[in-house]
């Protein structure tokens, strides 16, 4: 596994970090409720977002940690693939910046960053994808 251990090694940080936050979330939760309403600011929307986000982002790094060395790329494209999944990470914390100042827009290029190297690494993974002959 050449290229693939960094991502499983992230992916695992990611899903713990994530699941924190969602305990914290959690914790405060009974705050929100005013008059029997869920009163959600922008901040603590796109801290949920952020969480949301990052388990499946993070789910996502192990599936491409255990699919990137077997593609049809050569090495050069298994690196970028797996460093792009790596950055797809920036998505949801760009989003939880966001939330933690109140939504400040200063963090929202950290979001499109994530967001664009995902959408590279999955077309990398269906370049290689495409290229494995069927037996």
């Amino acid at each position: 596994m050449k290229f693939g251990r960094l991502n499983i090694i992230v992916g695992g940080v990611a899903i713990f970090i994530a699941a924190f936050g969602g305990f914290a979330l959690g914790k405060t939760l009974e705050s929100n409720f005013q008059n029997g309403f869920y009163v959600l600011t922008l901040g603590r929307v796109l801290l949920k977002a952020g969480h949301s986000h990052g388990m499946p982002f993070a789910f996502y790094n192990l599936i491409i940690g255990l699919l990137v060395d077997r593609l049809e790329l050569d090495d050069k494209w298994k690196k970028y693939c797996s460093i792009l999944a790596v950055m797809a990470l920036f998505m949801p914390i760009g989003l939880a910046l966001r939330g933690a100042f109140n939504g400040s827009e200063a963090f929202e290029p950290v979001a499109i960053i994530g967001s664009l190297s995902f959408l590279a690494s999955a077309a990398i993974v269906v370049k290689g994808g495409l290229a494995i002959k069927a037996s």
